[in-house]
């Protein structure tokens, strides 16, 4: 393995493949970071512009737009307040706020940081232990999902440990919309009411841009000023962020390990990964009431996981044939078009073009650093137009961003309508992130709860020792208990804490 990784960096310094590495670089942060122009979408778009290249070639590019594309969704994050992605919901929370407070530049630059750093976190991975982890992600079942995605919702407790019973309706409020479609199981369409376009349950794009475009940019209409955000000049930001994740060894690796190991299990994908690793560094912090004000460890921990799940969703593709998120199956139908087969065999008959493409990663990483860092204070100039252009452009684009996922008029519909929705729970102190949440776990909760008894009777085993029997769901109950207990430890100690200052202790 190590000759064919040494003869796979040789093959990379090609001129070529240093241009279409930079392309796909520049192509997939434009594609990250308009909403509704999802990392699949953008991949799926340009995958017809790589067929008449060599297999290594035409994978190289596609995993450069992949990558970036993941990174480029917090650019519009931090500068707007509207995710180009999924996963960067987290990267809003706190990276706007820092925008909001002139410093722009510094969020994109530990944006860019934190996502280089995963990046290259989950290719080290992909690269030395791509075997046993893709065994591991077979023994996660329904039952294992299941736990997996109550630990996912276990999340709300740190998210909105300030006001638990309003984030509790939100998450709620997400699991209810994503039941709306057909029953994955029975085929019968729930809560559709005879609309064909939503009988195929509502889009998590047009649901995003709903709850956090539209009510953010209804927000700005009533605001006095005439631009989104002051932006101040700020010399040495990268410098400051470097420096800050250098003495934040542990939130980086963690970050880093959670992305990666979230996005070998199939199906789960970047947001849950960025959701789990803003969550666990909110409940490490020293200080976890500056989470959501504009804190630079929110978006490392965010933008570091989201990226090192790139490689983690490599790895059951590579050795099983399995895609661990949606743009790893677009990414799989390139490599069958290639003509191979994802598979063990694969790297015994094509391990040039197998290994060439894991190592690009390398690569891939340091230009997109390049690029992301030498553009932050370009980006940040966005803050300076002038409000009413900013907020009617965004709604136009949001707009236009709903309707191509599907070429579906009801999608505007939907993302105005949740928009509405988003903007006045906004108004009444509900926090939207858990919408988002429960959105994106309640199928998977769903799925794999059903499943499990589908499995129970095909074995003739009990339904209780196949929930809480089994070895990796007790370790998942088992961190599902410890998040909601730290998460009400730290509310009391912070209400403590409070209490003591009011006080004069």
């Amino acid at each position: 393995m190590f000759d064919a990784i040494m003869t796979a960096f040789a093959n990379l310094a090609d001129i070529k493949i240093i241009g279409l590495i930079l392309g796909g670089v520049a192509i997939g942060m434009m594609g990250g970071a308009l909403p509704g122009i999802s990392p699949s979408i953008t991949i799926a778009l340009l995958l017809p512009v790589t067929f008449s290249l060599d297999p290594l070639y035409g994978l190289v590019a596609l995993g450069a737009i992949y990558m970036a594309a993941e990174y480029g969704g917090s650019i519009s994050a931090i500068l707007i307040n509207t995710p180009g992605t999924a996963a960067a919901v987290c990267t809003a929370l706190d990276g706007h706020p820092l925008a909001r407070k002139g410093r722009a530049q510094e969020a994109l630059h530990a944006a860019i940081l934190g996502s280089s750093v995963g990046g290259f976190i989950g290719v080290v991975i992909l690269l030395l232990f791509t075997p046993p982890l893709a065994e591991m992600s077979l023994k996660f079942q329904g039952p294992e999902m299941f736990w997996l995605a109550i630990a996912g919702l276990a999340i709300v407790c740190n998210l909105t440990a300030d006001n638990f019973v309003k984030g509790l309706i939100a998450a709620f409020l997400g699991l209810f919309i994503s039941t709306i479609g057909y029953d994955n199981f029975t085929g019968v369409p729930r809560f559709a009411y005879d609309i064909p376009e939503i009988e195929a349950r509502v889009h998590i794009v047009p649901a995003i841009i709903g709850f956090f475009a539209i009510p953010y940019m209804l927000d700005l209409v009533g605001a006095k000023d005439r631009e989104a955000a002051e932006v101040q000049p700020q010399p040495g930001s990268f410098g400051r962020m470097v420096k800050y994740m250098w003495n934040s060894p542990v939130l980086v690796i963690r970050s880093g390990l959670i992305g990666t190991f979230v996005g070998i299990l199939p199906g789960a994908g970047a947001s849950i990964a960025s959701f789990v690793s803003y969550s666990e560094a909110k409940r490490f912090a020293k200080d976890p009431s500056e989470f959501g004000k504009g804190t630079p460890e929110g978006v490392i921990a965010s933008e570091c996981a989201n990226n090192a799940m790139v490689g983690g969703s490599l790895v059951p593709l590579l050795s099983f044939g399995i895609p661990g998120s949606a743009s790893a199956a677009v990414l799989f139908g390139a490599v069958m078009l290639y003509g191979m087969t994802p598979g063990p065999r694969m790297f015994t008959e094509h391990g040039e073009v197998v290994y060439g493409f894991m190592v690009s990663f390398i690569p891939i990483v340091a230009g997109m650093l390049l690029v992301g860092a030498t553009l932050a204070p370009l980006f940040a100039k966005v803050l300076k137009v002038r409000m009413a252009y900013t907020v009617s452009t965004v709604l136009v684009l949001a707009l236009i961003g709903s309707y191509t996922i599907q070429s579906s008029v009801v999608d505007i519909y939907i993302a105005a309508t949740l928009g509405v929705l988003g903007f006045l729970m906004m108004k009444l102190g509900f926090s939207l992130a858990p919408i988002v949440l429960g959105l994106i776990l309640g199928p998977m909760a769903e799925e794999g709860f059903r499943r499990s008894f589908i499995i129970a009777d095909a074995e003739k085993s009990s339904v209780f020792l196949m929930f809480f029997g089994r070895p990796i769901c007790i370790i998942l109950i088992v961190i599902v208990v410890l998040m909601v207990g730290t998460a009400f430890y730290q509310e009391y100690r912070g209400k403590k804490r409070l209490a003591n200052l009011a006080s004069g202790h």
